[in-house]
């Protein structure tokens, strides 16, 4: 009969890239679970509005950009219904936490319905957008990959970044902000300015993020000792 190993020996013996794995996919779905929270306040700079999951949602492209050139399409879509999943299981607690009865002497009930109660709109807008832009950009870096025979990691990591933010924009501005007179009165193209207006800084962001690309993909390699190929 085989001894059972003890956790170390367990752990030790796990494949490293397993590992850095699950270290993308813990922060992949934070940065999507935060997007649902702590990104819903606003902030003007110079005069543009912009959400504060601006400063980390755009970065979620680039942890899918690492794991679909290191790990492969399917566990890069893995992640991403994953983190679709975690902001579906947030929204199903949120409604639980609003409606159990408040205690009489909590006095920040209205707070937080305010914060966590749902803006149906804004929720089913960036659920979508945030599926349909992510599944698009594992799509299209894949095939830029097949194209170019797994050369210029800069051209996938841009092309299927900008495209797919560009989809992701559009979608969750018009899907919450057109004909929704409670928190927008402008026609279909002051929505599209905004969404454009947003969507630049998104493209700025990729477009810094490169060397970021680059500097994940080899640091896994590095750790691991194995290419993308060999883990697909």
């Amino acid at each position: 009969m085989q001894d059972k190993q003890t956790p170390l020996e367990v752990y030790k013996n796990y494949p490293r890239y397993e590992y850095l794995f699950s270290i993308f996919l813990a922060i992949f779905v934070t940065f999507v679970v935060l997007t649902n929270t702590v990104g819903v306040k606003l902030f003007t700079v110079f005069g543009r509005t912009f959400g504060v999951s601006i400063l980390w949602y755009p970065l979620t492209f680039l942890v899918t950009d690492i794991v679909s050139e290191i790990y492969g399409a399917k566990r890069a879509r893995y992640m991403v219904i994953m983190g679709f999943a975690m902001s579906v299981l947030l929204l199903l607690f949120s409604i639980i936490g609003i409606a159990l009865p408040v205690a009489e002497f909590y006095p920040l009930q209205d707070a937080y319905t305010s914060i966590f109660g749902p803006v149906w709109r804004l929720l089913f807008g960036s659920m979508a957008a945030y599926l349909l832009a992510q599944l698009i950009d594992v799509k299209l870096f894949h095939f830029w990959k097949r194209k170019t025979k797994g050369k210029h990691l800069w051209l996938r990591n841009n092309g299927s970044t900008m495209i797919s933010q560009f989809i992701d924009s559009i979608t969750v501005n018009i899907i919450f902000l057109y004909k929704n007179p409670a928190v927008f009165t402008g026609d279909f193209w002051d929505v599209m300015a905004v969404a454009m207006n947003v969507y630049v800084f998104k493209v700025i962001i990729a477009a810094l993020d490169t060397p970021l690309c680059y500097a994940g993909v080899r640091l896994v390699e590095k750790m691991t000792g194995v290419k993308g190929s060999e883990v697909n």
